[in-house]
């Protein structure tokens, strides 16, 4: 019996290491990449290993000099811009929501859920090209008259990059579960205390839900900062709100002219490329080491102990 339960040990223990091994692999790859020359990199483009440490990556990448005609700053403003927003307003419309689904009784309540559910059985780029139009048509702005022609509407500008999307469907199926496993003796209790809704919701549910509202920030934040698609779509022609994974789109194709290889060199300067993207994955990474255990408590459920 011992010795199954060694031999069992040994092949789950394999089966993680190997499985380990294989999803750091890219983040280990291109780690390595970022601190490559072109030269390096292709002498061994299947693992790369740089010969010293090629730092002109990052330098270049905040220098004075590439920052005067490409703002990274501006862009990654721009994109915690659209991340807290996207943060604050689809969370509490979540929490809210949430509430209402889940222990408020009213006539159609079913059915209001199932339809929201509904939406989540199509893929979002169905609903791009709709979205576009009802932002490029919008009555009254961008040159628009009032029946939404002659202009762009909210096309390029920040409208279209904060209006679409204020109803999370996920994140309002995810509370009302979460409010589903928690007792509503701790409503009852303070409603007999005199509290209304608004205080139950603040005072008993929202430090119940902490763990849940963790995931919920994590996956919102991952998503809107690797959004690329909806701006390349809606702000590519204002390069003032242009957000970070759009603005590294424009210059992934822009290393290897900045450090003076001449042109056919590369098509594209993959080293630097990973390095614009180590970058951009450093503020997901310390967002998650900061709330890592509420986020492993989110996602495995907890216990409430009465």
């Amino acid at each position: 019996m011992r010795r199954r339960v060694r031999f069992s040990r040994i092949v789950v223990y394999a089966i993680l290491i190997v499985g380990s091994a294989a999803m750091a692999f890219p983040m280990l790859f291109g780690l390595l990449s970022s601190f490559c020359n072109l030269e390096d990199f292709y002498a061994n483009p299947w693992f790369p290993i740089p010969r010293r440490l090629y730092l002109e990556n990052y330098t270049m990448l905040f220098a004075p000099k590439f920052l005067s005609s490409l703002p990274i700053w501006l862009w990654i403003g721009n994109t915690l811009i659209r991340v807290i927003w996207y943060t604050l307003i689809p969370g509490t419309i979540a929490v809210l929501a949430g509430y209402v689904f889940a222990r408020l009784q009213f006539r159609g309540r079913d059915v209001a859920f199932m339809y929201l559910l509904s939406s989540m059985m199509l893929p979002g780029i169905v609903f791009w090209i709709p979205t576009y139009v009802m932002m490029a048509r919008w009555p009254g702005l961008g040159g628009n008259d009032w029946s939404g022609q002659g202009g762009i509407g909210m096309v390029n500008s920040w409208w279209a990059l904060l209006v679409p999307g204020w109803v999370n469907v996920y994140q309002i199926f995810l509370l009302r579960q979460t409010y589903y496993s928690i007792p509503i003796d701790f409503e009852e209790a303070a409603r007999v205390d005199g509290a209304g809704t608004l205080t139950c919701l603040w005072v008993v549910y929202l430090p119940m839900l902490k763990p849940v509202l963790t995931v919920v920030v994590i996956f919102q934040f991952v998503a809107l900062w690797n959004d690329y698609q909806w701006p390349l779509i809606v702000s590519s022609g204002n390069k003032n709100i242009w957000t970070l994974a759009l603005g590294f789109q424009r210059i992934a194709l822009q290393g290897a002219a900045y450090k003076g290889y001449p042109p056919g060199t590369a098509y594209i300067d993959y080293p630097f490329s990973f390095t614009m993207a180590v970058v951009a994955t450093i503020p997901v990474v310390l967002l998650y080491l900061f709330l890592q255990s509420y986020f492993v408590e989110g996602v495995q459920g907890f216990a409430l102990k009465g």
